[in-house]
């Protein structure tokens, strides 16, 4: 807590920072938690007052009463972040201050060192820095007490500084936790954005790259097939309307967070958009013999690997192979570059990692391997699946 309190102020001097301390959200709510503490002064302020005392010195004592408090108030707001010598240092001059109150109330004065034990919970430093002050404030009290004669009389302040040290940390122990549990959360709540952004950018190339693929080809196509086939070049325009408006459909139903991938519908597609780049297709006619828990993955693979051989493989030919728990895609083209077939994916772009991706998902593999006819074949195969197709 007190570094993400310290990474948040800004660079300023001494006094600057220090008020920015004060005046940090944090503090605001120790200073309403720590009321509690300062009614315990009210004991000392009435008992001085309705005593025998002269006035001077019971308004000298209130006057240090009063700025004991204040102390108390500041001090682990000041002490966040800071080395645990420079608390150290700052319980050694709120003793001093509550010292000055022996010439009115002579050892009496070491029932508010009392407050130590709690300002050093409240400060966030090291647990060891924190026991060890409760031993030493207990031990101190003890001394005086000893050196006084009053051992016999009050040595429960010892006792009550010791209980309330220990329940102080314990309650300081699990404000921390808490801290790093909020902590936590919100690099959860990060990290969940992050992988959103890269699922949804994957669905972005999964959706569009395949169709502005094909509609590249079939643009192609048609202006060639203009002057000397029109009614070929309308068919292929018609074709384009058609995929641009099924694109602009996905598009709008992954943005919606329901869309659905059919095995049977890439089936159809890939045949279409292989003729269009002028490759044979070689698909199987029913999608029914894989398991169904893996067709919505399959037909992602298959869409991936039917773009990448239209775009990139110059193939003659396209075999797809469906098996109860694996597809097998392969080409005759140029084959894949060395990274992608290593399993090295990166500066490659979303498609062969959102494949790895998909695939892992439900515990299967992929691999990419180069063809025999000097091509690639990408094959995912999940548990159970046997021998290659």
């Amino acid at each position: 807590m007190n570094a993400s309190i310290e990474s948040r102020m800004p660079v300023q001097g001494p006094l600057a920072q220090s008020v920015a301390r004060l005046r940090h959200r944090g503090a605001k709510r120790w200073y309403r938690s720590s009321v509690w503490g300062l009614v315990y002064l009210a004991i000392p302020l009435v008992l001085i007052w309705s005593g025998k005392s002269d006035v001077a010195g019971s308004v000298l004592l209130t006057a240090l009463i009063v700025l004991i408090a204040a102390i108390y108030l500041v001090m682990p707001p000041l002490m966040w972040g800071r080395p645990w010598y420079a608390s150290g240092i700052g319980y050694l001059v709120f003793i001093g201050v509550t010292c000055l109150g022996i010439p009115f109330i002579g050892e009496d004065v070491i029932w508010f060192w009392i407050y130590v034990p709690v300002m050093a919970a409240m400060s966030w430093q090291p647990r060891w820095f924190m026991i060890a002050t409760i031993v030493a404030i207990g031990l101190a009290q003890l001394v005086v007490m000893g050196v006084t004669g009053t051992l016999g009389v009050y040595w429960y302040a010892a006792a009550l500084t010791a209980s309330i040290g220990i329940m102080m940390f314990a309650f300081g122990q699990q404000l921390q936790a808490m801290q790093k549990l909020r902590d936590a959360q919100g690099e959860i709540a990060r990290l969940a954005v992050v992988d959103e952004r890269e699922r949804f950018a994957r669905d972005m190339h999964d959706v569009l790259g395949h169709s502005l693929t094909v509609v590249t080809v079939k643009s192609e196509l048609a202006r060639k097939l203009v002057a000397r086939d029109p009614e070929r070049a309308e068919e292929e325009l018609a074709d384009i309307e058609r995929l641009s408006r099924a694109a602009l459909a996905d598009l709008r139903a992954s943005v919606a967070g329901y869309r659905a991938m059919t095995l049977e519908t890439e089936l159809s597609a890939a045949h279409a958009a292989l003729v269009a780049a002028d490759v044979v297709p070689h698909l199987p006619a029913s999608a029914d013999v894989v398991s169904p828990e893996l067709r919505e993955t399959f037909a992602w693979v298959l869409r991936e690997s039917v773009t990448n051989v239209v775009r990139h493989a110059r193939a003659k030919n396209c075999w797809v192979a469906l098996e109860k728990r694996a597809i097998i895609i392969g080409d005759d083209g140029r084959g894949m570059a060395a990274p992608v077939l290593a399993g090295v994916t990166s500066g490659q772009g979303h498609g062969v990692e959102g494949m790895r991706e998909r695939a892992a998902k439900v515990g299967a593999t992929v691999t990419i391997e180069p063809g025999e006819d000097g091509g690639t074949t990408v094959a995912v195969r999940a548990p159970g699946s046997g021998g290659a197709a």
